[in-house]
């Protein structure tokens, strides 16, 4: 349950300053199951704590976090009075209260679920399987659930090998600030120009299915990637059973960080005199995050998360940066026909034909997406389990120096990332950064001519409009081979988007 209450009101200051002040208080229960089928491991402690049982409350001891505050503060001021420049502000915190917030996974923890390693022979699954022993398919004293025992109470930690997941009891809602200042000011022929900042940061953002029992290289020196300070191997502080296996301690934590920083600028123009629209943008920007997973599939980067020094290690560009983005559209209604500036004369039948045409137009260039490197070929002796999809990667290492772009890597030629600045990281983690290149830029034309039909009934229109999208048949590539072990690394094989499309469309209004 969300309880949101909020007060928030408007205040003009003066007849050239406004304020735009609030406050929301975001409240929301922790997660619970109907039959209070959670549990959560306490790594500190090497306890199950059960839902509605000794004294745990129903989240398997998730607290509800009573600190989320939003306040929201709001800015417009007339610059000294003037009728065309303004000063526009804003700064906002939010919260996330989605499927992060409360015991998302604790169902997958004992006496609620279970685990086999009862295991048959090499090509036989398990022992229950018929390939065990087809000549006694119904062998006594097996069955399918022999090989997974059915838990009516927590195991004994002490001798149970199973995965576990783990979730803070303190855990915090994710929450994003963001905050800008804009200056519009009205320009000469109706032009309105905006320029501006825009950040945001993200705190406690959910990092989940991250293996808490990691355990370092073991061939480490200071300085080595993964070990102690000290340069001792690291070895993760929890033990669950005594037969010293190392179970997967599962996290759904709140320790992703984000930031965003960006110049915005956009000019708009509507000239109803000439038929002429037009919008101009264009964002420089940057998003770094410290390689969240979210467990949903869409982690592609080797975080070196939790080993030591992993928020520095796995700061880098966000998957979605995009450092350039570049859009203009325009509407231009052509000056011909009746009313307009040519051909006011004109009859019926030359109206028709030759009045009311429309052109549209919108372009989009933009940098490429960042192409987070990954070996999965791990030579490293450190196993990951990132983001719960049970992708083991290391990084590659990078030869220090040296560019990672290939000399001639722009479109048609295939080879974008210079394949000899990375080399396998034997033994260690890599050295390269989490996401130490760019992908290819966009770029997109989209144009259509539209007829419009005057109809002799009120009310009623016809158009008949023919539309290009990707106009100039423009070849969009896709991001190159990010896998350091997989044929074609750094290679551009593929593209996106659509080749140019031509679409003809009739429209009735009434």
């Amino acid at each position: 349950k969300i309880y949101r209450p909020f007060v928030q009101d408007d205040w003009r200051v003066t007849k050239d300053l406004t304020l735009n002040l609030g406050l929301a208080w975001d409240m929301t229960t922790p997660t619970s199951e109907a039959h209070g089928r959670l549990a959560n491991y306490i790594p500190s402690t090497n306890q199950l704590l059960v839902a509605n049982q000794n004294g745990v409350n129903s989240s398997a001891g998730v607290k509800m976090y009573w600190k989320a505050f939003e306040p929201r503060i709001g800015l417009a001021w007339k610059v000294l009075g003037s009728d065309k420049t303004v000063v526009r502000a804003g700064y906002g915190i939010f919260h996330d209260s989605a499927w992060s917030q409360g015991a998302q996974g604790l169902w997958q923890n004992p006496p609620f679920f279970a685990e086999s390693n009862f295991f048959g022979p090499a090509g036989c699954p398990f022992i229950t399987s018929f390939c065990y022993n087809p000549a006694k398919p119904n062998a006594s004293g097996l069955s399918f659930s022999t090989g997974f025992p059915i838990f009516n109470s927590p195991p004994t930690l002490s001798s149970f090998e199973g995965t576990l997941v783990t979730q803070p009891t303190n855990f915090k809602l994710g929450s994003v600030q963001q905050f800008n200042v804009n200056v519009e000011r009205q320009l000469p022929g109706n032009v309105v120009l905006t320029a501006g900042y825009a950040g945001a940061r993200g705190h406690h953002i959910l990092l989940s299915g991250n293996n808490l029992n990691t355990f370092g290289p073991s061939n480490c020196a200071v300085g080595t990637i993964g070990c102690n300070p000290d340069g001792t191997p690291y070895i993760p502080p929890y033990l669950v059973n005594t037969a010293g296996n190392g179970n997967a301690i599962l996290e759904f934590g709140d320790l992703g960080d984000t930031t965003y920083n960006s110049l915005q600028i956009k000019a708009e123009t509507k000239t109803p005199k000439y038929g002429l629209y037009a919008l101009v943008s264009y964002t420089y920007s940057r998003t770094y995050d410290n390689g969240l997973s979210d467990g949903l599939g869409s982690l592609l980067s080797a975080p070196y998360f939790p080993l030591p020094n992993w928020q520095k290690l796995d700061w880098g560009l966000s998957q979605i940066n995009l450092n350039n983005n570049f859009t203009a559209s325009v509407i231009y209604d052509l000056p011909f026909g009746k009313g307009k500036k040519f051909g006011g004369g004109w009859n019926n039948a030359t109206n028709t034909a030759l009045g009311n045409w429309q052109l549209t137009l919108i372009e989009h260039i933009s940098s490429g997406f960042p192409d987070p490197l990954i070996d999965s070929n791990n030579q490293s002796g450190v196993f990951f389990n990132n983001g719960g999809n049970g992708n083991n990667y290391n990084r590659p290492d990078q030869v220090a120096g040296c560019d990672p772009y290939a000399a001639d890597h722009r479109p048609p030629k295939l080879q974008w990332i210079n394949a000899s600045c990375f080399t396998a990281a034997v033994g260690h983690l890599g050295n390269a950064n989490r996401v130490p290149v760019v992908g290819p830029d966009f770029v997109n034309t989209d144009f259509s001519i539209i007829k419009q039909f005057a109809l002799p009934r009120e009310g009623m229109g016809l158009n008949f409009r023919t539309e290009f999208f990707n106009f100039f048949n423009h070849a969009q590539f896709a991001s190159p081979v990010n896998d350091f072990s997989a044929p074609g690394f750094g290679s551009v094989n593929s593209t996106v988007n659509n080749p140019r499309l031509v679409q003809f469309a009739l429209k009735l209004t009434f």
